[in-house]
């Protein structure tokens, strides 16, 4: 099917179904007509978010937010953030990445692929800023919401965020005793273990919850270099809150976390295979693809209501995570071309203090917040030099070794702060501003390896400190049209902060500042509800100016070596569509569509000398991406209930590579996921069938394409896969 044809196919099917739900609306009920009630169509969840730090109305807040609720995730077996991809526009959540708690993003075209350097979306779970990539794909249990908000949050937010954030709320101990068990069993040896219990231990002034994942599966790709399969998933996750609530104006919330992830390191499959097969099953690495994560944080918030029109709130952390090893094949070839053996240690202490006050007409955030990260880096990396694929069997004399050790320490801090002010009953207006003071001090001690990993002289070292600071403003208004109808327009500007090359293998390199990125957002949106509440249909449009945009590229000054600096710079624009519709009591249907125009307006030298990337499409940005979901209670004649869910997501093809070369591309696809849930007579017990790439596709996901090295290889989505789920909850 083309993409006309899906864009018509959605578009038609929108329109008809919210002609059919206009109809239905307008036709009057029978005075008998008990099945007509029982079938008739309620209204669409209402979803509140905490994205202005307050409780809202999803409806009623200016910003383009995507909003998961509990009963949606469950719908669509939802237990990670990397199972939301595709589902929200224009927002690249990767399938994919060198290991399984590292997530990669990219939003409305601008993301990190680098899974070491700063991200320019930040997440946070429980108000609690993740500051690394690797350890931020979050493993879900006890779920109260998720948050995407798109366009840059420095005003509303401890940490700088140019594109975006992503909250992750899980549910707070309260009064009620709760108890719940899932146990999973799937192809591909799968086992998926949640449980939770929660409840009082002083009756309305103590109560505390234990959560509990274990997530396994076998590996879905064969390796016949080491005779066994790769990618497995083994990881265990914990949470422990306790919440103290002595007054009603006082509440305390203790959170303890703790990760261990042992999961394969990604194997990639190579275009280069033996006999000239190409099997998307198949990796022929010689590294024995081991990783070791352990990560733990502590987090403690206090909330205090100063009075009916003020509170306070404090929210103090720690964590880090020890990766050690890491250990991968950067090219899937049953040859040492690139290989690299990693140990990566992160640490790091928030604080943020937050007011925020409601007087009506005028409501407000204002926060300060401090930011201490100390993240260290030990690469060991192998790769030969000026490799072709018609080189003769390597030898020692055309392979470098290098092993890059270095620590990078921020301290950041933060004034921010954003008020709403209601000019009269429909028209109000915002304004923020955020000031941003960061240093950065580097410190690295590179040395020269030979083939047994054994040190044989210096390469590099030194230190070199930098202060990067930013004022960064937003303006914004908003327009009630009617009591279900909004529209914003808002300019902000975003920030992201400068630093060092921690890849650098030349001194002047490493001591090498490079400056901040630096967007000027416009954007505007209309949020709606449809025929009686049983539709909601929101839209938003932007632009994007990014100027100073940090890529690597070939610096004249420094012919041979890619360096990190500010190449470039570029542009986004397009459009984001999300609609809900409860067709009738037992149907519904959401629908998303995102379209994104994102190039590099300039971007010199971006493969060598002379190869410019000027006007080409800027990494992981579909032009399209789509999707669409089904919830139907099935009425049959079972003990219980049925709900079957299917979830489609299709996106046009992506290039990975700023050259956009045929290799860096990958193609148009398609994945649909489903669910079917039998809720037992007896409410606590429940069992659902999930099946994940039902269309089994296997098309690349991701492409790496590097002449210089003959390194090509691509990774694939895992296969179809099913898991059986038994359900407990008290």
């Amino acid at each position: 099917m083309s993409l006309r044809s899906i864009s018509l196919y959605w578009i038609s099917g929108t329109s008809a179904l919210a002609l059919a739900s206009a109809a239905h609306a307008a036709t009057p009920a029978p005075a008998v007509a008990a099945e007509a009630d029982a079938n008739a169509a309620p209204a669409v969840e209402q979803v509140v978010v905490t994205a202005e730090r307050r409780a809202t109305d999803l409806q009623k807040t200016a910003i383009a937010i995507s909003a998961f609720s509990q009963q949606l995730l469950k719908d669509r077996k939802v237990d990670s953030i990397r199972d939301l991809s595709g589902q929200i526009p224009n927002f690249s959540i990767s399938r994919v990445t060198i290991s399984h708690t590292t997530q990669t993003y990219a939003l409305r075209g601008v993301g990190e692929s680098d899974p070491i350097q700063e991200p320019v979306l930040a997440v946070y779970v429980d108000d609690v800023y993740i500051p690394r990539q690797i350890g931020s794909m979050v493993e879900f249990n006890d779920l109260e919401r998720v948050e995407v908000l798109r366009g840059p949050q420095g005003t509303l937010y401890g940490r700088n965020s140019s594109a975006g954030a992503l909250r992750i709320i899980t549910r707070d101990p309260g009064d009620a005793f709760r108890a719940k068990a899932e146990v999973g069993l799937g192809n591909y040896g799968a086992v998926d273990v949640r449980g939770l219990i929660e409840g009082p231990l002083v009756e309305g002034k103590l109560a505390g919850s234990l959560s509990y994942i274990h997530h396994s599966r076998d590996g879905v790709t064969f390796d016949p270099t080491l005779n066994h399969d790769v990618n497995r998933i083994d990881l265990d996750a914990y949470r422990g809150k306790l919440r103290w609530t002595p007054t009603d104006r006082l509440d305390v919330l203790l959170t303890l976390n703790a990760l261990k992830d042992r999961s394969d390191s990604r194997s990639y499959v190579p275009v280069k295979q033996p006999n000239g097969e190409h099997r998307t099953d198949r990796s022929y690495s010689e590294v024995e693809p081991k990783q070791d994560l352990d990560q733990i944080s502590g987090a403690l918030r206090v909330q205090y209501t100063l009075n009916d029109n003020l509170k306070l709130k404090s929210v103090t952390s720690y964590g880090g995570f020890n990766l050690n090893p890491v250990n991968y094949d950067n090219d899937g070839e049953a040859a040492l071309i690139q290989k690299n053996l990693i140990h990566y240690n992160d640490q790091y202490v928030t604080q943020e203090v937050q007011l925020n006050g409601d007087y009506g007409k005028l409501t407000f955030t204002s926060g300060l917040f401090y930011l201490h990260e100390r993240f260290f880096v030990q690469r060991d990396g192998y790769s030969r030099r000026n490799a072709l694929p018609t080189d003769p069997v390597a030898t020692p004399g055309n392979y470098g070794f290098a092993r890059a050790h270095n620590i990078t320490n921020t301290e950041a801090y933060a004034v921010f702060g954003e008020a709403t002010y209601a000019l009269n009953d429909r028209l109000s207006v915002t304004g923020g501003l955020r000031w941003t003071n960061e240093e950065k001090e580097f410190t690295f001690d590179n040395k020269a390896l030979n083939l047994q990993g054994q040190v044989t002289g210096q390469s590099i070292a030194g230190q070199a400190d930098k202060i990067f600071s930013a004022v960064t403003p937003k303006l914004s208004a908003q327009f009630q049209w009617t009591g279900d109808v909004l529209q914003y327009v808002t300019w902000s500007k975003g920030f992201k902060s400068g630093g060092f090359d921690n890849r650098a293998t030349r001194l002047d390199l490493a001591t090498r500042p490079f400056a901040p990125e630096n967007v000027d957002t416009y954007e505007t949106g209309l949020k709606t509800e449809l025929f009686d509440h049983r539709a909601r249909v929101n839209l938003a449009a932007f632009y994007n100016d990014y100027k100073d945009l940090q890529v690597a590229y070939t610096d004249p000054a420094y012919p041979g070596n890619s360096v990190r600096g500010n190449a470039g710079k570029a542009h986004t624009y397009g459009v984001e569509l999300e609609t809900d519709v409860r067709a009738t009591e037992r149907l519904s249907l959401q629908a998303t569509a995102g379209y994104l125009f994102a190039v590099y307006d300039k971007y010199k030298n971006a493969g060598g000398l002379g190869v410019d990337a000027d006007g080409h499409r800027l990494l992981n940005s579909p032009r399209w991406s789509l999707s669409g979901a089904i919830t139907y209670d099935v009425p049959i004649k079972v003990p219980g209930e049925v709900r079957i869910g299917l979830n489609a997501q299709y996106q046009t093809k992506t290039y990975y590579n700023a050259l956009q070369r045929p290799q860096d591309e990958a193609p148009a696809q398609t994945f649909l996921n489903g669910t079917v849930t039998w809720q037992t007579p007896d409410p606590r017990w429940s069992v659902q069938l999930s099946g994940r790439n039902l269309l089994d596709s296997d098309k690349p996901i991701t492409v790496t394409y590097t002449p210089s090295t003959a390194v090509y290889y691509q990774n694939f989505p895992d296969p179809r896969t099913w898991l059986v789920t038994l359900k407990y909850a008290l």
